[in-house]
């Protein structure tokens, strides 16, 4: 850790403390060089999902890569409680992720008004964890969900982005590098949703998952599904940027996923690895373009978090999601859940114990990345 970062680290939480108005344009992302893979030369598309626009197909679907993978996920249910909307008083919404019990990651951009052309204050933003309204647009079929609209709400006490970070230009790849923000909560509503883990993700890093064949998982608030949580599962890196410390990725992310985490299942609890923020404009095929953690891995070891927390124990277990997984992988058929558990884990050479768990679920992504 630099003493430069440290110290500005150290202004960010006195200022956080002191609840005044912090928006710090001064921590630069930790230089990262990676080998060239895709070359990000021209301009790339921002995916805000503005409240005032037309919903358009085009629009909305210019982030999915082939065919639409997104399931709708039970949102009340960790890991994907520690997923919420981040919402502007100003309109449009972002997605961001719970690192910790107060510490939200999301995309810079999220944070900025371009019609006032200046960055909203922290008290005009809201993080809304597990968020789920079922209204007339709701798409997700069966699935299950709570009564409330989500697990947890906070306005921002203060947030930061990288001084590197520029508004009110065309974006471009060397633009997208520090686009990413650590938003800091005013309630600790991690302590009801959970949060993620953090993980260092470089090339050295990216080339062992790939070895291992590790499933990724994009989950967001997508503009066309905006009241549900979607998820990709088995969503693949493609590698790093030509010279720039961004990582390439297919996953179907739209308008509203911008912040949006990618992450794997490690013993069942999710890690972050990168925060999706824009998608290619002119590259064909389409790419996602997403900051890898490597970009601020020293403020998360900072404020000493990174290490996945778990909701109460009191709290639902991931039942839905072990049945929305399940009945992906064929194993449904309106039998009891305990039985289809059971049978999922006789294939699978494992004890059948036909208890949901938070490795089952894990368990359950890594069968469903082997079916693709």
């Amino acid at each position: 850790m630099t003493r430069r970062i440290r110290a500005i680290l150290d202004t960010f939480l006195a200022l956080t403390r002191s609840m005044r108005f912090p928006i710090s344009r001064a921590m630069s992302p930790v230089p990262v060089h990676h080998p060239a893979i895709i070359a990000l030369a021209s301009g790339l598309v921002l995916l805000v999902s503005t409240a005032t626009a037309p919903s358009k197909a085009a629009e909305v679907l210019a982030g999915i890569k082939g065919a639409d993978d997104r399931l709708t996920m039970v949102s009340n249910e960790y890991p994907w409680s520690a997923v919420g909307r981040i919402n502007t008083e100003t309109g449009g919404h972002c997605t961001g992720v719970l690192v910790g019990p107060n510490v939200v990651i999301t995309a810079a951009h999220c944070l900025y008004d371009k019609r006032k052309q200046w960055f909203v204050p922290p008290s005009h933003v809201h993080f809304v964890a597990g968020y789920f309204r079922q209204d007339d647009e709701y798409t997700g079929g069966e699935v299950k969900y709570q009564n409330t609209e989500y697990v947890g709400h906070s306005t921002a006490e203060s947030y930061f982005i990288p001084d590197t970070y520029e508004e009110g230009v065309s974006p471009t790849g060397r633009i997208a590098v520090s686009d990413w923000a650590f938003i800091m909560l005013k309630e600790d509503i991690g302590s009801k949703s959970g949060w993620f883990g953090v993980k260092q993700l470089d090339r050295q890093s990216l080339k062992q998952f790939l070895e291992m064949k590790t499933p990724f998982v994009q989950a967001g608030y997508s503009k066309d599904k905006k009241q549900e949580l979607t998820a990709h599962i088995n969503c693949p890196f493609e590698g790093f940027a030509s010279g720039l410390p961004l990582a390439v990725h297919r996953c179907d992310a739209v308008p509203g996923d911008s912040g949006s985490p990618i992450f794997f299942f490690e013993d069942g609890l999710p890690v972050l690895v990168a925060v999706h923020v824009a998608t290619t404009r002119q590259q064909q095929p389409v790419r996602g373009i997403a900051v890898p953690t490597a970009t601020f891995i020293d403020g998360i070891r900072e404020l000493e978090i990174g290490q996945s927390g778990l909701p109460p124990p009191n709290d639902l277990l991931p039942q839905e999601t072990v049945r929305t997984l399940l009945a992906h992988l064929g194993y449904s058929g309106g039998g009891q859940l305990d039985g289809a558990i059971r049978r999922f884990q006789t294939s699978e050479g494992l004890a059948a114990t036909g208890e949901v768990s938070y490795g089952l679920v894990g368990r359950l992504v890594t069968a469903m990345a082997r079916k693709q």
